[in-house]
């Protein structure tokens, strides 16, 4: 399961506009805006996740895609935010090998032991977290852990998400309308 947010606005006054240099300069702030939207939306959505979790950076941006405008109609223009609902490893959060299995801390603040796993790096130079299926030596399995959109799941989060997008949307549409205008 992934999580999209999306920011979207009121267009019905935009749509009235006529071809011409108006309409080119607000079209082209309202790219410009969508973008800024787009990456205080990711840097949002970082913040959040890493708030809850203790994950790598490497893994967050991995999983979260961006979508934006295309076209130069007014009426199509959207900018998203996707977070992927892969479970990641959990070598991506702080591991620790103990005689009893590995540590690992997932949630900030919650260390979990897992018996009889370690940590191993493969021929190919990955490292991970495994465990054995039964009691002989092979086959293993890697373990992995929560997904980085858990941490948006949480009441508030995604709107929280939302809203720092929409507000930088407004911000950078009445700072650059104007600019774009002049030109």
């Amino acid at each position: 399961m992934s999580v999209s947010v999306t920011a979207t606005w009121d267009q019905s006054g935009l749509a009235a506009l006529k071809p011409g240099p108006l309409k080119r300069a607000v079209v082209k702030a309202l790219r410009k805006a969508g973008a800024t939207a787009l990456r205080d939306m990711r840097s949002e959505a970082n913040k959040r996740i890493r708030a809850r979790k203790r994950i790598k950076p490497k893994y967050i941006s991995r999983a979260i895609t961006l979508r934006r405008a295309k076209g130069s109609s007014i009426a199509t223009m959207e900018w998203a935010v996707n977070v992927s609902g892969e479970p990641v490893p959990l070598v991506a959060y702080p591991a620790r090998q103990t005689r009893k299995g590995v540590t690992v801390e997932v949630n900030r603040g919650k260390r979990t032991l897992i018996p009889g796993a370690f940590i191993a790096t493969m021929k190919s130079g990955h490292v991970g977290v495994f465990k054995r299926r039964g009691p002989e030596r092979l086959p293993i399995d890697e373990l992995r852990g929560s997904r980085p959109v858990d941490a948006l799941l949480h009441k508030g989060e995604a709107q929280g998400v939302a809203d720092r997008g929409g507000k930088s949307f407004a911000a950078t549409f009445t700072r650059l309308l104007p600019l774009e205008m002049g030109k």
